[in-house]
């Protein structure tokens, strides 16, 4: 263990002595702090892609903060309703804007906040001049994106087995093409193709070639018909207990960014294959509100089964978008799945209010197991949910919530409030309250259960700036389940705390201080029966930030994860980065070397990497071993840019990798992505 440190701390004062005068973040760093600010639940996956797209749009084509709106600066993923109303009220009050300096003077806009948001901003006319599509024609743009990644060992599904099959029908590497075609915010059409890891192209299941296509086209027609889009889309509306598909804020370090914006349709261009509407959605424009109505129709996979009364039903919905395997490739497109329904939003001087209706039919019953746990849970093949929201957002405060029901009769609320009490002080505080027979199959809101129901909760948030260039974030909640859930053996409840301070001295150098408490009844297997004992995770990180130049930025990370079940672990995280851009060279380098020690599975440690363009990576780090990874960005011209990345993680405490079919024979495992973007 010595050894390994030695090498890490050779690796820092290496990189030490490369100092020159620091300059302003550049826009990738940005983008990166403002992702990993808002994944606190990492090992969920988060679906983070059109967050990337959004920042990484905005970078290149800044938002007109002069003639904006409310939907336009949500995307930011910066402000919170109170600050994007204030933003506008300033705007529409005082006359435009001419310096990031003028924004200032808003309460709720702090030094870091106009820092990040001047990337991605410009300051332009109030009232653009009003052009036709064939005008804004000219001005259309094209990208074409190719991409490629896999893991160079083979995994034992790729391999001749006993019965001399193979078992994965592909090869092992992930393909990915898209294009699309954008004239501003009036027009908008793309496709996009990929096939996953194990996944057979042009041939054997997939003979016509990718196993997942979407495409979308969306057009702005006038001042009343604000958007058409056909193809595939997202839906989101009030605080998520109906209906929000895509990614949803949760607890993260932003304590107070606990309600949501950026609602309504949006096209679909993510790779997920689940989590989104495919058929046709209009938004009208109405004045002061909005409606918007929509109709989808997609088959999605199920596990099929043939009951006795009712012939053939489906007992779960496949979500890994996964069709590798005879049985994976057999459960492919076997439910349709059809959903209608609408929203409508009002919007008065300082209240918003809205509703939104759902109506769910698959084509076959869903009948779920006999487990306990699922008693309560959704079957059938009918169900429908609505709900009414509100926001309201005066001065220093803001007040937002939802109310929903669904076909079962069972209940959600959600009630939040933000309140900004001093430049110096600001808290939040949300209260959320699902009925365990509460069905909401598109529902997604501020919770600690992937799905919404049968928890209760009450979270409260502060932020404090106790001096110059310090601040301190927190919160904590408390969160209960009155039934079963498939991770418990009875009702359980929980608590999380959260307290990070941050320290910025100079653009040069920062750092934070985080600690983190989950504690929680989980199931456990005690002699011939399950009970639920208390499991508790403890995770305090030292996280250092050093600009040497305009061209070299240094991260230095320490992290320990304390973890309590039916036995005690220890997990430690070190790591290195650095980026790195040559001088007169379009050339960007990231390298991160890491050594990590944890005793199990259980005391594991997420980070975040830097990665290639529109994607993200957070790998779980766990067992005893280094990873190391180059990433690579080249502007070949302004035409044509290319990206690799090259990650290996090495075992020194195991012969084998993973299990299953997945399992790797060794120590290594080595992961690369190319990817290919070209624009005219």
């Amino acid at each position: 263990m010595k050894k390994y440190l030695t090498y890490i701390a050779v690796l820092i004062v290496v990189f030490a002595p490369l100092l020159m005068q620091a300059q302003e973040a550049s826009q990738q760093e940005i983008i990166e702090a403002i992702i990993e600010s808002h994944l606190d639940k990492l090992e969920e996956g988060n679906d983070v892609a059109l967050v990337i797209e959004d920042l990484e749009s905005f970078a290149e084509h800044p938002i007109n903060i002069n003639a904006t709106n409310a939907n336009e600066l949500a995307r930011l993923y910066l402000l919170n309703d109170v600050q994007i109303q204030k933003l506008l009220d300033y705007i529409a009050n005082s006359g435009p804007v001419y310096s990031i300096y003028e924004l200032n003077s808003i309460d709720g806009f702090s030094r870091d906040i106009l820092q990040k948001m001047q990337v991605f901003i410009r300051f332009g006319e109030m009232k653009p001049e009003t052009t036709s599509l064939k005008e804004e024609l000219k001005y259309a743009r094209h990208q074409v994106l190719m991409r490629g990644l896999g893991t160079l060992q083979k995994a034992k599904g790729y391999k001749t087995d006993n019965e001399g099959t193979i078992p994965y029908e592909g090869n092992r590497f992930r393909y990915y093409s898209r294009y699309n075609f954008e004239v501003r915010d009036r027009l908008s059409f793309g496709v996009t193709a990929e096939k996953d890891p194990g996944e057979a192209i042009f041939k054997g299941s997939n003979k016509e070639g990718f196993d997942f296509y979407s495409g979308h086209l969306s057009v702005k027609l006038n001042k009343t018909i604000e958007n058409i889009t056909v193809g595939d889309y997202l839906v989101r509306s009030g605080q998520g207990l109906v209906l929000w598909q895509g990614y949803t804020t949760g607890k993260s370090e932003d304590v107070l960014g606990i309600s949501k914006t950026g609602q309504g349709v949006r096209a679909y261009t993510s790779v997920d294959e689940n989590f989104y509407f495919r058929g046709a959605a209009t938004s009208l424009n109405l004045g002061s509100g909005k409606l918007s109505l929509f109709y989808s129709q997609n088959k999605v996979d199920g596990n099929i089964v043939l009951n006795e009364s009712s012939g053939n039903v489906f007992t779960s919905l496949q979500t890994s978008g996964y069709h590798r395997t005879v049985s994976e490739i057999a459960d492919e497109n076997t439910v349709k799945n059809t959903n209608t329904g609408g929203l409508l939003s009002w919007h008065f001087n300082h209240l918003k209010i809205g509703a939104s209706f759902v109506f769910q039919q698959f084509d076959k019953p869903y009948m779920r197991s006999s487990q306990l746990y699922n008693l309560f849970r959704f079957s059938g093949s009918e169900n429908y949910t609505g709900g009414v929201d509100y926001l309201f957002n005066k001065g220093k405060y803001q007040l937002f919530g939802e109310a929903a029901l669904s076909k079962s009769k069972g209940k959600a609320v959600v009630q939040g409030a933000v309140a900004h009490l001093h430049d110096q002080l600001s808290f939040s505080l949300l209260l959320r309250h699902f009925d365990k027979d509460y069905h909401a199959l598109w529902g997604n809101t501020f919770a600690e259960g992937s799905s919404v129901n049968n928890e209760t909760g009450l979270y409260f948030g502060a932020k404090f700036l106790p001096a110059k260039h310090v601040s301190i974030s927190g919160y904590s909640d408390v969160y209960r389940s009155k039934w079963i859930n498939y991770s418990t053996a009875g009702p359980a409840n929980a608590w999380d705390i959260f307290v990070q301070a941050d320290f910025t001295f100079s653009e040069k150098y920062s750092f934070y201080l985080r600690f983190k408490n989950e504690e929680k009844d989980q199931k456990f297997k005690e002699e011939n029966r399950y009970v639920n004992q208390r499991e508790r995770t403890q995770k305090t990180r030292f996280h250092f930030q050093y600009k040497a130049s305009e061209k070299l930025l240094l991260k230095t990370r320490f992290e320990h994860v304390y973890y309590r079940g039916q036995k005690k672990e220890n997990g430690f995280l070190v790591f290195q980065d650095a980026q790195f851009q040559p001088q007169n060279t379009p050339l960007t380098i990231a390298a991160r070397i890491a050594w990590f020690s944890t005793e199990s599975y259980d005391s594991r440690i997420y980070a975040y990497e830097n990665d290639i363009l529109y994607t993200f990576s957070i790998p779980a780090y766990y067992g005893k071993g280094f990873r190391t990874y180059f990433n690579l960005s080249y502007k070949i011209s302004d035409k044509i840019e290319c990206w690799a990345k090259a990650a290996n993680t090495h075992w020194t405490d195991r012969e084998s990798i993973s299990s299953g079919l997945n399992l790797i024979d060794g120590n290594n495992k080595t992961e690369l992505k190319i990817q290919l973007r070209l624009k005219f």
